[in-house]
């Protein structure tokens, strides 16, 4: 685990998704779910659950592909840092919930009911909700019927507020200033030291053992950030369509009745083979058709490419292939003739014959393959549809998962005490696992659709909490933690000492180079918490800020604004209130993140 200041957002996400510091909107797909025993964050006591990010995580990612043309890699994802964003929008609603939570933000049923037609128009026939259109819905997202109740509970919360606590209708001198204020030019000494070349005084950490009762203290105040992955016994039923295939093979009467009845499928048309000259106009087609009077063929060619005549050669084409308006001539002519000028509506063109293949019907040896893949994938879809169906029913009538295995001659199979950060799964088996741990203990769950031929059932078996690990089994990392922490600390002393305009004796205490910045509240080159440190800074003051990486201190030398910049009166602050509220709001949160288990689900992109 770890705190909220380590290793956050990357520069990288706020250019590539042009996100603020504090809201991302759209990043998620109906996933305000904070009811799973396993998390990534916790944000004062409202978790951000392990599905949740999944599912935001997995639109992001398909989001993204999108817009560079293609499949993202696991080292792609990682570097882009789209994980990191996601995380962060959903620590950022999270804030949120857990202060209407804390404000009792309560709304009345008619308040909620509107904005859930509004929201999710396509539930709803007339003032009443369709049934089946809701079922349809919460399967396709994985829903349940408690799950969508909280979202559309944090979300109405949400609108209310903004259109509560933040209007729009604010004077144009104060926009002005706003709009002045994001354009301030400030000045300042920057002195970063690296944390791991601190040396803290009368401090060796190569000495620290589990012993050391400095160390002992550090553990037991932070104890809950060293907790074991929870872990679950899983049983599953897989339906697998292809398996099934074997059953379905037809008989020769059967591929014999097929074709026999279908034999205008099996007929191939007539085929022709002939260059294509385009002429961007009619006067350049009669001229060359002119030009090219008692021309061979080969001729004819060798003079259009001369010409710079663009041409195109088409093999076996099929009168269905072709435009109508080209189809009539090049199915009129004979082998070797040449047409008359074609006008359609992309050009002028003229055709050359080359070759003609004349249609046939095709053998029974020729097609019956195709014949047996047909007759087989019809019967086995039929089946499969009916399978699930079946299964589902049964789940329904609260069979047990080793009853219905029973019941459909389907075997079970079962992962024991299994966590989520696991490599050694295929894909399906990773599908299943990540499933389970957004499903409650001894319930079975409904028929998950992995593609389109294979499904499973999952069944949670036990659940084995996550606990406090002992300090000879988290030493490792303990160590590692504690000794940021005095380095950090060491640091923060130095500040509080030298804090009133001592920057140079701050500098005394580092062998590090003082640089000289000109930054704006849009800086990409420093962290986004330091550049809002620095805005929050008075003029001739120093600021201290710390990552997992780095410390900082900064020194406000001057506070300006540019010249000749562009005054945007009708500015729209509702997200600049929104972020400044909310940058209030995380600072009275305790934030915690889960790395381990956010590496795990990574881990299944490849």
């Amino acid at each position: 685990m770890r705190s909220l200041n380590k290793g956050w957002i990357g520069i990288a996400l706020v250019i590539l998704f042009g996100a603020s510091l504090f809201f991302f909107s759209g990043s998620s797909r109906y996933s305000n779910l904070f009811n799973s025993d396993n998390f990534v964050a916790n944000i004062s006591g409202t978790q951000v659950s392990t599905t949740q990010f999944s599912r935001a995580l997995e639109l992001n990612i398909g989001q993204f592909a999108q817009m560079i043309g293609e499949n993202l890699t696991g080292d792609q994802i990682r570097s882009f840092q789209i994980h990191q964003l996601v995380l962060q929008n959903l620590i950022n609603k999270a804030v949120f919930e857990n202060e209407f939570d804390n404000l009792n933000f309560i709304l009345d049923d008619t308040t909620v009911a509107s904005q859930t037609k509004k929201r999710f128009p396509n539930l709803y026939e007339g003032n009443n909700i369709n049934d089946d259109e809701l079922n349809n819905f919460l399967r396709q997202q994985r829903l349940k019927i408690e799950d969508l109740v909280n979202i559309i509970n944090y979300e109405t919360r949400a609108v209310v507020f903004d259109e509560l606590l933040l209007k729009e209708n604010y004077p144009s001198e104060f926009t002005k200033k706003i709009n002045l204020l994001n354009n301030q030019l400030r000045e300042i000494k920057l002195l970063k030291i690296p944390l791991k070349d601190i040396k803290v005084p009368n401090f060796i950490e190569q000495n620290l053992t589990k012993n050391d009762q400095e160390l002992i203290n550090y553990f037991e105040e932070n104890s809950n950030n060293y907790v074991s992955e929870e872990k679950r016994d899983i049983s599953y039923l897989v339906l697998d369509k292809e398996s099934f295939a074997d059953k379905f093979i037809p008989s020769k009467n059967e591929i014999d009745d097929y074709f026999n009845n279908n034999k205008k499928l099996f007929k191939i048309p007539e085929q022709r083979s002939f260059h294509q000259l385009n002429f961007k106009s009619a006067d350049e087609a009669n001229n060359f058709q002119n030009e090219i009077t008692g021309l061979s063929n080969e001729e004819i060619l060798k003079y259009a490419n001369e010409k710079n005549i663009l041409v195109n050669e088409f093999k076996d084409v099929s009168k269905s292939q072709v435009l109508k308006e080209l189809s009539n001539v090049i199915f009129s002519l004979n082998i070797g003739e040449v047409s008359d000028i074609v006008n359609t509506a992309i050009a002028n063109h003229i055709i050359i014959l080359e070759d003609i293949s004349e249609g046939r019907n095709q053998t029974l040896n020729e097609v019956s393959d195709n014949i047996i893949k047909t007759l087989t994938d019809v019967q086995l879809d039929n089946f499969y549809n009916d399978l699930k169906l079946k299964v589902n029913q049964n789940i329904l009538n609260g069979y047990s998962i080793e009853d219905i295995a029973t019941e459909n001659n389907l075997s079970t199979n079962k992962f024991f005490n299994t966590t989520q950060n696991i490599n050694n799964k295929n894909d399906l088996e990773l599908s299943i696992i990540n499933s389970a741990f957004s499903q409650n203990k001894e319930f079975i769950s409904d028929i998950y659709d992995y593609d389109q031929n294979t499904s499973f059932i999952i069944y949670v078996d036990n659940i084995y909490p996550s606990e406090v690990q002992s300090i000879d089994i988290a030493f490792d990392e303990i160590k590692l933690d504690f000794v940021e922490f005095k380095k950090t600390n060491y640091a923060k002393d130095i500040f509080e000492l030298n804090k009133d305009n001592k920057f140079e004796k701050i500098k005394s205490k580092f062998d590090q180079k003082i640089e000289n910045l000109s930054v704006q509240s849009n800086s990409t080159n420093l962290p986004n918490l330091l550049i809002n440190k620095i805005f929050e800074t008075d003029l001739n003051k120093i600021t201290f800020f710390s990552n997992d990486e780095d410390v900082y201190f900064v020194e406000i030398n001057k506070i300006s604004i540019p010249e000749n910049i562009e005054i945007y009166e009708d500015i729209n602050l509702i997200s600049e209130l929104k972020n400044a509220f909310g940058n209030e709001i995380i600072k009275t949160k305790t934030i915690s993140i889960n790395d381990e288990l956010i590496n795990g689900l990574l881990s299944q992109y490849k």
